[in-house]
């Protein structure tokens, strides 16, 4: 709400503004009294803390590096790297049939062009081509090829000039389209064989509910990757014991984690991916962060960076390509001293196998492609490794053809001519078989607590709460405080308490969580009057990244950035091993402790009240701290279940936990609060569509069978009201806490 809404909309605002000084002693009402010192600039405080955590993730990193000093020592480093970024991006995929078939080939004068399409996944169909040089008549070294984020994929014009040329020069190429590109758009667009969101954008939309299940984008991507090497290697014209792999931009990246995790892959050259470390040397909340498959979730807390992705590649040769002209731009303002530090420990851990000649940085002065000297650089290192040294890095003129004759599908899309599995089904797929190997088994209470403080990375008591009472004043009887309390060091929650200024010693309190932030409340002076008439107090707070705690902007790479500051926050905390919404559940159980500590509080009558996304932190808090004695929704997503079910969904970064449907879904965390009243009010679907009675009954039905089973049914309100949010509130309050 900005400045001139709050005078208008405001009765207490209204008479400040309107009439010189709001509250003078001599009218009866207190005098204001502030603390000076409170500096109300809260928007500090996460990037601060995200920079100290940084920092003792890349001292311990650092630390770890240091003592490989023997070829031994690196061994064992690269067993555990291999081991963690599987966990971290979801598991090793399963060897199902590829069933390969080829559509088509095109005869070209030194190659031929085979079109494949495989299954990486059962019927989740991959479009390829496959590059068969003609002149050798023995085995060719083969070359898998990951690809940019181009909306034609394979058939990007710079892509199809190396693969030309690779050809031409005696190697096999396996080019196939990721999830999101070329003939494999996820989000077709009605009115013709276009995306929707575009490439990052598709990545990004059906890598988002990945999470939830314990999966990923990069999964989803290395997984093809692996699938393809497998049908590569299966051919009778590729020499198995020499694959090579190279990709640009975002098939850089793929190079980077495929170099981590196959060990079939024996050159490597990455041109313009992810090479920075996003526990950088000169780290700026919120850093490095990019679309769903550049990212290593989980990752810091181990610690491990990106630089590990290429470390699991030594001693094997490997060339890094990069551009300067991708610092602040396609990367964070930070890239080109980042990528310089990785490749210097690289340097560094190839020297301990005594080749550091096998690893090299090569630089093109031109804009983000895979243009003439990055594929000239490609050609030199692939002959060297590959060839025995032989062979020239010079271009023969591109071949030209009609896309659609380059088309694998006879539509050019996957969805409209074969059909298979969209992405987001697979990951529903996914998560309906983890429940049925469960077998419907469920945790109990306390293993809930448990599993749900171990999936929120969660201290299992929070510290002491450190409180700072900013200002104090009363107006129309109703006492206003202004606090601010740490849930962790260095990371301030803002808050207002309001209470009736005669009232009994002890009240019960309704701590409010918005997510228009705690302000928003005083947009509401008559309903905070006829609370405080019931002898309730309120207690509103801005849990972190909402209202004035809204992390800033960083001083550099706007281009970079752009829109996506929110995103990358919540990005790069679950990198952290730590989400934004466990984060916000910390400082919402740190609110509960400060408020049981008062001594004007019946810390026996804490009710919460939560808004929209906000609910989803309440409901996590309501799970994990019995003292919050009742719990109302109103307007919060129904399960989790429903945005990996749904091909469209709305739901931000920040609300998202990693595995958590492995594990529970939100009828669950309400289940186990059973017997406590809970009320939940016009809870919402996955586009923040509005649910039927019978919906929600559904979705809670193991809610509704806990709460049966304590005989309280009646505890359990789930609720379609067509009254003001504010009105059923009032109902709720004088219902559980009267």
């Amino acid at each position: 709400m900005d400045r001139r809404k709050f005078l208008k909309t405001s009765p207490l605002a209204a008479a400040a503004f309107a009439t010189g000084p709001a509250i003078t002693a001599g009218q009866g009402e207190s005098a204001a009294t502030t603390n000076p010192a409170g500096i109300r600039d809260y928007w500090n405080d996460l990037p601060t803390r995200m920079a100290s955590k940084m920092a003792r993730a890349r001292e311990q990193r650092k630390s770890d590096l240091a003592k490989l000093t023997s070829s031994a020592a690196a061994k064992d480093r690269i067993s555990f790297i291999r081991t963690k970024v599987w966990e971290c991006i979801g598991g090793k995929p399963d060897n199902t049939p590829l069933n390969a078939t080829i559509t088509g080939v095109i005869d070209r004068d030194e190659y031929r062009i085979e079109k494949v399409i495989f299954e990486s996944q059962p019927k989740f169909y991959v479009t390829a081509h496959l590059y068969l040089p003609k002149s050798s008549g023995r085995p060719s070294p083969g070359i898998l090829a990951p690809l940019g984020h181009t909306p034609n994929g394979k058939l990007y014009r710079s892509y199809q000039t190396l693969f030309q040329n690779l050809a031409r020069k005696g190697f096999a190429v396996l080019a196939f389209d990721p999830p999101g590109q070329g003939e494999r758009v996820q989000y077709l667009n009605p009115e013709g064989n276009r995306s929707l969101y575009g490439p990052t954008g598709e990545h990004d939309r059906f890598g988002w509910p990945a999470l939830l299940i314990g999966s990923s984008t990069t999964q989803f991507e290395v997984t093809d990757g692996i699938r393809g090497l497998d049908y590569l290697v299966s051919r009778p014209e590729i020499d198995r014991e020499k694959i090579g792999c190279c990709g640009h931009s975002g098939g850089g990246t793929q190079t980077m984690f495929l170099c981590a995790l196959e060990p079939r892959i024996k050159v490597a050259v990455v041109v313009e991916g992810n090479t920075e470390n996003l526990a950088g040397a000169d780290y700026e909340a919120p850093g490095a962060y990019a679309d769903a498959e550049q990212n290593i979730i989980n990752s810091l807390k181990i610690p491990l960076d990106r630089g590990d992705l290429l470390a699991a590649f030594a001693p094997k040769p490997l060339r890094i390509c990069y551009s300067p002209i991708d610092n602040g731009t396609t990367y964070s303002s930070h890239y080109v001293r980042g990528t310089h530090e990785i490749f210097e420990e690289l340097e560094s851990l190839y020297g301990v196998y005594g080749a550091k000649d096998q690893v090299a940085l090569f630089r093109s002065t031109l804009p983000h492609d895979y243009d003439y000297f990055h594929r000239h650089a490609t050609y030199e290192w692939f002959n060297k490794w590959l060839l025995n040294g032989q062979g020239d890095a010079e271009e023969i003129a591109f071949t030209d053809a009609p896309e659609e004759t380059l088309w694998c599908t006879t539509t050019g899309q996957v969805l409209t001519s074969l059909g298979g599995r969209q992405a987001f089904q697979v990951n529903y797929d996914r998560l309906l078989a983890e429940r049925a190997q469960s077998k419907g088994s469920r945790l109990d209470k306390e293993q809930i607590r448990t599993v749900l403080r171990n999936i929120l990375n969660l201290p299992s008591e929070p510290s002491s709460v450190h409180t700072n009472s900013l200002s104090s004043e009363t107006y129309k009887n109703i006492t206003i405080e202004e606090f601010e309390y740490e849930s962790e060091p260095g990371i301030r929650v803002p808050g207002w308490f309001l209470k009736p200024s005669s009232s009994p010693s002890k009240l019960p309190v309704v701590l409010m969580v918005e997510d228009g932030g705690k302000d928003a409340l005083f947009s509401r002076w008559p309903f905070i009057e006829r609370v405080a008439s019931m002898g309730i107090a309120m207690c509103s707070i801005d849990l972190r990244t909402s209202g004035a705690t809204r992390p800033r902007y960083p001083s550099s790479g706007h281009l970079f950035y752009e829109n996506g500051v929110e995103l990358a926050y919540a990005l790069v905390n679950l990198s952290l091993g730590s989400p934004i919404v466990a984060q916000q559940t910390l400082d919402l159980l740190c609110g509960v402790e400060l408020l049981g500590a008062r001594h004007d509080v019946d810390a026996s009558r804490i009710a919460v009240c939560g808004s929209g996304i906000s609910g989803i932190p309440c409901m996590a808090g309501a799970a994990l701290d019995q003292r919050i004695s009742s719990l109302l929704l109103n307007r919060t997503l129904a399960d989790f279940e429903s945005i990996v079910a749904s091909k469209d969904y709305d739901l931000p970064l920040s609300a998202v936990a990693f595995g958590i449907l492995r594990e529970m879904d939100l009828p669950e965390l309400c289940a186990s609060l059973a017997p406590r009243p809970v009320w939940l009010v016009n809870p919402i679907g996955p586009t923040r569509n509005p649910l039927t009675l019978s919906d929600i009954c559904q979705s809670y039905e193991v809610a509704i069978r806990a709460y049966a089973h304590d005989k309280q049914d009646e505890r359990l309100s789930l609720r379609v009201e067509p009254n003001p949010a504010d009105e059923v509130a009032l109902a709720w309050m004088r219902k559980v806490l009267m």
